[in-house]
């Protein structure tokens, strides 16, 4: 006759059977993953656009009770987001530490910040895509993104584009660089979105790139779109022109991947890809990435393998102009002190 386990009892389910396996069976039952939370790394503040995307995530898990242990956000800032990243990198290969980075892990290796990407991870999932704007002051002379690349080109590195060097804001501006023929921007390092913005505000700046959530966010400090890098015309923004359409060939967009250290066991890559994709399904995320002007993106396996391998193909098409390199000024002074000194030296042995 079959045992029957009381779900009265106060000793774990998972234990009992463990237990009953090793006893009668002679054989150790695996137990199921997960038995503990799952830390998802952020690598950037909370309260940033990155942060709060995971918590959506975080909350929908719990409130659908889609896991049995807790989803845990960890923020891991510095850097753009490396530091995060390291720490995901070098994180234990067992499934309960995971990291959710956009096209950043991609830009940070390209530019020269970090010396791993994409390949030395494991992929889990993509889970939305936003869209990316070009912004100016509302007092700004440029009415129009061809305007502007115009000035652009007549006028090279004239125009401050404000940016987090090595992000993919920086990347954004880039593509759009070199979407019009000779076109060439002054980039300076800003930081943020909120650093943007004031930038922009308090005339240090020329132009920026917000994404599209972002730009709904601070559209009404005075600042105004001139262009969409999406491929098509954004519903949340229909008057807003794409980029192509005012003559720069430029497309470019923000993914945000899920991603697991390298040799994380595939069965629970897989169950990790279940989680994610269920909390996808549900009401509270689709309307919450709605309201951040999201695409409701969702791809895993080969779907997922050949968008990083083609966003990754894209990246390196991009040309870094490395910036001139200063003579050794420090080696030269010190070169002319030196032989100062000696003839110092042989104009006291003269004597």
């Amino acid at each position: 006759m079959p045992i029957k386990i009381s779900n009265s009892l106060r000793f774990p389910r998972l234990l009992i059977i463990h237990i009953w396996g090793i006893l009668f069976i002679g054989i150790p039952v695996l137990a199921e993953f997960p038995e503990k939370p799952i830390t998802v790394i952020v690598p950037f503040a909370a309260g940033g656009g990155s942060d709060v995307f995971v918590r959506i995530f975080q909350e929908a898990i719990r409130k659908q009770n889609l896991c049995p242990q807790p989803f845990v956000v960890r923020n891991i800032s510095g850097a753009g987001g490396i530091i995060g990243s390291r720490a995901a990198l070098e994180a234990k290969p067992d499934g309960y530490t995971i990291l959710c980075l956009h096209d950043g892990i991609y830009t940070a290796q390209h530019y020269g910040n970090a010396n791993w990407g994409p390949s030395e991870f494991e992929p889990i999932a993509a889970t939305g895509r936003n869209g990316v704007v070009v912004a100016v002051t509302e007092n700004s002379p440029f009415k129009s993104l061809s305007e502007l690349m115009e000035e652009a080109v007549q006028r090279p590195y004239q125009l401050i584009f404000g940016t987090n060097l090595g992000a993919p804001s920086h990347y954004s501006a880039l593509f759009l660089q070199k979407g019009k023929k000779g076109a060439k921007f002054r980039f300076t390092q800003t930081g943020g979105g909120a650093k943007r913005l004031a930038q922009l505000k308090g005339g240090h700046i020329d132009l920026t790139g917000f994404s599209i959530g972002e730009y709904q966010q601070f559209k009404a400090a005075g600042i105004r779109a001139i262009a969409t890098l999406s491929k098509e015309r954004k519903p949340s923004f229909p008057e807003l022109p794409t980029a192509r359409e005012q003559g720069v060939d430029a497309v470019h967009g923000i993914v945000q991947f899920w991603w697991a250290p390298k040799g994380t066991p595939p069965d629970r890559l897989a169950y990790l890809e279940n989680l994610l994709q269920e909390t996808m399904k549900t009401d509270m995320v689709r309307k919450r990435l709605e309201n951040l002007h999201m695409d409701p993106l969702f791809q895993i396996g080969e779907p997922l393998r050949e968008t990083i391998k083609q966003r990754s193909a894209k990246i390196k098409e991009i040309t870094i102009e490395k910036p001139t390199r200063l003579p050794p000024l420090q080696w030269m002074v010190l070169g002319v002190v030196l032989i100062c000194s000696v003839l110092v030296w042989m104009e006291g042995k003269k004597e």
